[in-house]
């Protein structure tokens, strides 16, 4: 009986810290998701897009507009900070682990 409490307590910490991270990253990335879909909104003039756009393509049709509003060029700002944080929380030591595992890449 020894050992087995301990064991125990240490596998319920692992599975919740995994949880906790699992939830965190997927929820940065939704964000970045729909930081994404709103921008492109923004710029298409409230036109459902098919598929999530990249950042990269965005940032080509702001460079196209010659009408930049300042709401535009903030949620520009906004998303690629989001991606800037996602890619920085996959990297850090204990949550890398964690995405190696849940096969998340950065963007």
């Amino acid at each position: 009986m020894g050992f087995v409490p301990i064991f125990l307590t240490l596998g319920g910490f692992i599975f919740l810290f995994v949880l906790v991270v699992h939830h965190s990253i997927k929820s940065k990335k939704e964000q970045y998701k729909a930081a994404l879909v709103h921008l492109s909104l923004l710029l298409k003039n409230n036109k459902l897009p098919e598929d999530t756009p990249t950042l990269e393509k965005l940032a080509s049709l702001i460079d196209k507009d010659k009408d930049k509003s300042s709401e535009i060029l903030s949620s520009f700002g906004k998303a690629k900070l989001l991606r800037h944080q996602y890619n920085e929380l996959i990297k850090k030591r204990p949550y890398s682990f964690v995405a190696k595992v849940s096969g998340y890449n950065p963007i």
